[in-house]
């Protein structure tokens, strides 16, 4: 029996270091695979950001592009008024406007002020008087005008 127990117990420790290496196989297959699903998920997470950079360079680019071409449309229009200030017909204008200075040979007519707020009631009833005053040349109806235009004979 003393060959039994001894067989017994070496099939034991055999056993034992099998399931011991097994477990240190696992253990390693494990952290392999653990490893490699990190090493997944942070290659996806590099991935993401990248796009998402790219992304947000894009649009940057985008709104800058608007803004360039907006400002170039302000710069031409900013060049072409310079230019228009520079001519002689604005100094010309100008100076009749605001100095209130005439070629030689002209008459500078002077017009009264356009109605402001103050005077404005009184000018519409001047108008609407000078409007009712008026004689009317034709008291027929619009619409008989109209029948006699189209119910009459050509001649």
């Amino acid at each position: 029996m003393d060959g039994v127990f001894v067989w017994w117990q070496d099939c034991y420790t055999i056993y034992s270091r099998l399931m011991e290496i097994t477990r240190k196989n696992k253990l390693i297959n494990f952290l392999i695979k653990l490893g490699g699903y990190l090493l997944i998920f942070y290659v996806v997470f590099l991935l993401g950001r990248s796009i998402w950079i790219n992304w947000q360079l894009k649009q940057s680019i985008k709104l800058l592009s608007d803004q360039i071409v907006l400002l170039k449309n302000e710069k031409k229009d900013l060049e072409n008024l310079n230019l228009y200030y520079q001519s002689d017909s604005f100094k010309e204008l100008e100076a009749r406007e605001k100095l209130g200075l005439k070629k030689p040979g002209e008459s500078v007519l002077i017009l009264p002020a356009t109605p402001s707020p103050k005077n404005f009631p009184q000018e519409v009833k001047k108008e609407q008087q000078s409007v009712n005053t008026q004689p009317t040349e034709n008291q027929i109806p619009n619409w008989l005008l109209w029948w006699e235009f189209f119910t009459k004979k050509s001649e």
